[in-house]
Protein backbone atom coordinates (compact mmCIF):
# COMPACT_ATOMS: atom_id res chain seq x y z
CA UNK A 1 0.00 0.00 0.00
CA UNK A 2 3.06 2.63 0.98
CA UNK A 3 4.11 1.75 -2.11
CA UNK A 4 1.41 2.39 -4.65
CA UNK A 5 1.04 5.94 -2.49
CA UNK A 6 4.55 6.51 -3.32
CA UNK A 7 4.00 5.65 -6.65
CA UNK A 8 1.08 8.06 -7.00
CA UNK A 9 2.70 10.71 -5.11
CA UNK A 10 5.52 10.73 -7.48
CA UNK A 11 3.63 10.49 -11.01
CA UNK A 12 1.54 13.49 -9.45
CA UNK A 13 4.82 15.35 -8.24
CA UNK A 14 6.03 15.04 -11.95
CA UNK A 15 2.82 15.86 -14.11
CA UNK A 16 3.26 19.29 -13.78
CA UNK A 17 5.89 20.89 -15.61
CA UNK A 18 9.08 23.42 -14.01
CA UNK A 19 8.24 26.73 -12.60
CA UNK A 20 10.14 28.25 -14.94
CA UNK A 21 8.12 26.88 -17.93
CA UNK A 22 5.08 27.53 -16.46
CA UNK A 23 6.22 31.39 -15.71
CA UNK A 24 7.01 31.46 -19.50
CA UNK A 25 3.67 30.59 -20.96
CA UNK A 26 1.92 32.88 -17.75
CA UNK A 27 3.96 36.04 -19.36
CA UNK A 28 3.09 34.98 -22.52
CA UNK A 29 -0.43 35.19 -22.33
CA UNK A 30 0.20 38.71 -19.91
CA UNK A 31 1.25 40.12 -22.81
CA UNK A 32 -1.51 39.69 -24.92
CA UNK A 33 -4.01 40.46 -22.04
CA UNK A 34 -1.67 44.00 -21.79
CA UNK A 35 -1.38 44.99 -25.31
CA UNK A 36 1.70 44.07 -26.18
CA UNK A 37 2.83 42.35 -29.49
CA UNK A 38 6.82 42.85 -29.14
CA UNK A 39 6.80 41.52 -25.58
CA UNK A 40 4.56 38.33 -26.53
CA UNK A 41 6.32 37.77 -30.00
CA UNK A 42 10.01 38.15 -28.42
CA UNK A 43 8.88 34.73 -26.71
CA UNK A 44 9.22 32.94 -30.34
CA UNK A 45 12.20 32.19 -32.28
CA UNK A 46 12.40 34.50 -35.16
CA UNK A 47 13.23 31.72 -37.21
CA UNK A 48 10.09 29.54 -36.18
CA UNK A 49 8.31 28.18 -39.65
CA UNK A 50 5.74 30.83 -40.33
CA UNK A 51 6.65 33.18 -38.31
CA UNK A 52 5.94 36.35 -40.46
CA UNK A 53 2.78 34.65 -41.03
CA UNK A 54 2.60 34.61 -36.53
CA UNK A 55 3.45 38.29 -36.44
CA UNK A 56 1.09 39.52 -39.10
CA UNK A 57 -1.95 37.78 -37.32
CA UNK A 58 -0.99 39.07 -33.33
CA UNK A 59 -0.44 42.18 -34.68
CA UNK A 60 -3.41 42.46 -36.29
CA UNK A 61 -5.70 40.61 -33.33
CA UNK A 62 -4.18 43.42 -30.81
CA UNK A 63 -4.68 46.30 -33.42
CA UNK A 64 -8.30 45.84 -33.16
CA UNK A 65 -9.01 43.79 -30.36
CA UNK A 66 -9.08 43.69 -26.39
CA UNK A 67 -7.79 40.00 -25.72
CA UNK A 68 -8.11 38.09 -22.71
CA UNK A 69 -5.97 34.68 -22.89
CA UNK A 70 -5.54 31.81 -20.59
CA UNK A 71 -2.82 29.28 -21.26
CA UNK A 72 -2.89 25.56 -19.54
CA UNK A 73 -0.30 22.76 -20.08
CA UNK A 74 -2.04 20.08 -21.00
CA UNK A 75 1.19 17.60 -21.99
CA UNK A 76 4.60 17.73 -21.92
CA UNK A 77 7.78 16.30 -22.38
CA UNK A 78 11.42 17.00 -22.72
CA UNK A 79 14.21 18.21 -19.95
CA UNK A 80 15.77 21.85 -19.21
CA UNK A 81 16.87 22.50 -22.82
CA UNK A 82 14.19 21.36 -24.86
CA UNK A 83 10.48 20.68 -24.33
CA UNK A 84 7.71 19.53 -26.28
CA UNK A 85 4.15 20.77 -25.29
CA UNK A 86 0.52 20.66 -25.45
CA UNK A 87 -1.39 23.48 -24.90
CA UNK A 88 -5.29 24.24 -23.92
CA UNK A 89 -5.21 27.98 -24.82
CA UNK A 90 -8.03 29.67 -24.72
CA UNK A 91 -8.67 33.67 -26.23
CA UNK A 92 -11.45 36.12 -25.52
CA UNK A 93 -11.60 38.91 -27.72
CA UNK A 94 -13.70 41.84 -28.17
CA UNK A 95 -13.35 44.84 -30.70
CA UNK A 96 -11.57 47.97 -29.08
CA UNK A 97 -14.11 50.18 -31.35
CA UNK A 98 -17.09 48.74 -30.19
CA UNK A 99 -19.14 50.33 -26.69
CA UNK A 100 -21.04 47.06 -25.75
CA UNK A 101 -19.78 44.04 -27.52
CA UNK A 102 -19.86 41.03 -26.65
CA UNK A 103 -16.31 39.01 -26.11
CA UNK A 104 -15.80 35.85 -28.28
CA UNK A 105 -14.38 33.27 -27.32
CA UNK A 106 -11.31 31.08 -29.15
CA UNK A 107 -10.43 27.71 -27.73
CA UNK A 108 -7.55 25.02 -29.05
CA UNK A 109 -4.94 22.40 -28.23
CA UNK A 110 -2.30 23.70 -29.93
CA UNK A 111 1.20 22.08 -29.81
CA UNK A 112 4.65 23.95 -29.49
CA UNK A 113 8.24 23.50 -28.81
CA UNK A 114 10.65 25.38 -26.70
CA UNK A 115 14.37 25.41 -26.30
CA UNK A 116 16.42 27.13 -24.04
CA UNK A 117 18.17 30.39 -26.19
CA UNK A 118 20.87 31.20 -23.39
CA UNK A 119 18.93 31.11 -20.13
CA UNK A 120 15.61 32.08 -21.69
CA UNK A 121 13.13 29.62 -23.32
CA UNK A 122 11.82 30.59 -26.54
CA UNK A 123 9.31 28.70 -28.76
CA UNK A 124 10.53 27.30 -31.78
CA UNK A 125 7.66 25.79 -33.47
CA UNK A 126 3.96 26.26 -32.81
CA UNK A 127 0.23 24.82 -34.42
CA UNK A 128 -1.53 26.26 -35.60
CA UNK A 129 0.30 29.92 -36.01
CA UNK A 130 -4.07 30.67 -37.95
CA UNK A 131 -5.07 30.58 -34.05
CA UNK A 132 -4.16 34.25 -33.23
CA UNK A 133 -5.74 35.20 -37.02
CA UNK A 134 -8.48 37.64 -36.58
Amino acid sequence: MRLAALLLFTSLAFAEPPADVRDFFRTAAEALVNDDASAFLAKFDRSLPGYDTLRGHVQGLLAGHDVGSSIEIVNHEGDNQRRTLELDWVLVTTEKAANHSNGITRRRIVKCRIERRGKQWKITAFEPVEFFKY
